[in-house]
């Protein structure tokens, strides 16, 4: 483990939101496993808090009986509100609870990476590219020096 290694683990929230940033964005079926079974398991918890308390308040604001009951012009625009912020309810609840196992799983990795000696970054060794420009540079300097 390198000093350079060992900075990088020690970001671990930093590493845990890119890492739950990750499984959203790949998209995968285990992700998509977790994902249904999490939003079975606080679904009741989630829905509560949507229709009980922020879609109460959002009705209130605008002095209704429900969100669900807003319209205009015959046009019940209400229920698609409440099913749209329901959505993003428990899509923020599930990330935010991929983001904390995350942050646990960075924070014992950078735990026992810290355990484990410090080793000297080792320089890479030069790619074919490199070495070929090399020596075309030394022919270079070799052809533009002036001859006696």
């Amino acid at each position: 483990m390198t000093k350079k290694e060992l900075e990088q683990k020690s970001h671990y929230v930093k590493n845990s939101y890119k890492d739950a940033k990750k499984a959203v964005m790949r998209g995968n079926m285990f992700m998509l496993a977790i994902g249904l079974l999490l939003g079975a398991a606080f679904g009741a918890v989630v829905s509560s808090l949507a229709n009980d308390v922020i879609m109460a308040a959002i009705a209130k604001l605008f002095k209704y009986d429900g969100v669900e009951k807003m319209q205009a012009g015959g046009i019940y625009y209400g229920k698609f509100l409440a099913a749209l912020i329901q959505f993003i309810i428990v899509s923020l609840v599930i990330f935010f609870a991929l983001l904390i196992v995350f942050t646990i799983k960075n924070i014992i990795e950078y735990n026992k990476a810290k355990k484990q000696p410090i080793e000297e970054e080792v320089a890479p060794a030069p790619t074919n590219e490199e070495l070929i420009l090399a020596e075309l540079k030394k022919l270079n300097e070799n052809i533009s020096l002036p001859r006696k």
